[in-house]
């Protein structure tokens, strides 16, 4: 996320000149883990090696996942401390825009022919008008700070499992607006609800889950978004 999901717990070792760096098995697992959420396949067998640091500093993983109908190759490259990702190869191409926050080609059944410029009802492309959501590494939650403009609204795109619980609180500085939530097919997992109410519930796709927040106020609103996922 990422939206990704809950990592390994790190082991640091010693790197470089002295500056600790994330473990390869750490590195593995999160380049797994991020695979799945690219390819939508949150099930599919993986297998992760680390190749090692490159001379500019940056760690490789490369790997295959094992769809259900077919495997694909995919290479992640971590900055040198080995805990975030900054580079992801797949289908033969670099995915820049999805590794800075852009939604998965590969949401709600796209396949290969969207790309970053897509949109679809249950994950719009990266823009100025939606986000994709990634926890830190070892993180389940997130908190961010954010303004909309007078009547505008905002999606923010997380990836998430069937039979794990979501939580999302809305908190404007000021104003008024109210949020809904989208289930990765686009039907509505929760209706336009007033912000003084917290959701919290269990998911029942597996997928991009999308949270939309909209202003109500003829001049723009400032407002804190957490989300959890367990």
């Amino acid at each position: 996320m990422t939206n990704r999901y809950i990592l390994l717990t790190a082991i640091a070792l010693t790197a470089g000149q002295g500056a600790l760096a994330q473990s390869p098995e750490y590195m593995q697992q999160d380049c797994a883990n991020s695979t799945q959420i690219f390819f939508q396949d949150f099930e599919a067998k993986t297998e992760m090696t680390y190749e090692g640091q490159r001379s500019d500093g940056t760690h490789a993983v490369n790997g295959t996942i094992y769809l259900e109908t077919r495997s694909a190759d995919a290479q992640c490259s971590y900055n040198a401390a080995g805990d975030t990702l900054v580079g992801f190869v797949a289908e033969g191409q670099s995915w820049e825009s999805w590794v800075s926050g852009g939604p998965s080609p590969y949401q709600s059944g796209g396949g290969a022919s969207a790309t970053s410029g897509g949109t679809d009802s249950a994950g719009p492309a990266a823009s100025d008008n939606a986000q994709q959501v990634r926890f830190d590494p070892g993180a389940s939650s997130a908190v961010l700070t954010r303004t909309l403009e007078a009547g505008g609204a905002f999606q923010f795109v997380l990836g998430a499992r069937e039979g794990q619980f979501l939580r999302v609180r809305v908190v404007p500085h000021s104003g008024e607006m109210y949020y809904i939530i989208r289930n990765p097919d686009g039907s509505i997992l929760l209706d336009g609800t007033d912000t003084a109410t917290e959701y919290y519930g269990q998911l029942w796709q597996s997928g991009d889950h999308v949270v939309e927040v909209v202003s109500q106020m003829s001049e723009p609103l400032t407002y804190d978004i957490s989300f959890e996922i367990k």
